[in-house]
C-alpha cells in the first residue's frame, strides 16, 4: 500500500489554520510561523499574513496565508465569522 503525501509549496502559497494561544498577539503567531518556515526552507524572507486580528487575551482560529495566497486574505475577511 502506498501512502500519498501532499507537498506543500509555501512560497507559491498555502492557507494555514492555527489555534492561537492566549497571550500571543496575532503578530506573534505570524512571526513565529514565518521564522519557522524560513528556517526550515533555508530562505531569508517569506510573505505571511493573517485574515483578521484576535485580541491577545483570546484564543481561537486564525487563518494565515503564505506567498501568493496572501492575495486571498481579503476574500476570507469578507465572509461571516
Amino acid at each position: 500500500m502506498t501512502e500519498s503525501k501532499k507537498k506543500y509549496d509555501f512560497l507559491r502559497g498555502e492557507v494555514l489554520l492555527f489555534d492561537k494561544y492566549r497571550e500571543w498577539t496575532s503578530f506573534d503567531l505570524v512571526q513565529r510561523v514565518r521564522n519557522t518556515l524560513c528556517r526550515n526552507l533555508g530562505i531569508k524572507k517569506m510573505k505571511v499574513g493573517h485574515a483578521g486580528t484576535l485580541d491577545p487575551l483570546a484564543s481561537g482560529l486564525m487563518i494565515l496565508c503564505t506567498g501568493k495566497a496572501t492575495k486571498l486574505i481579503e476574500s476570507f475577511q469578507d465572509t461571516k465569522k
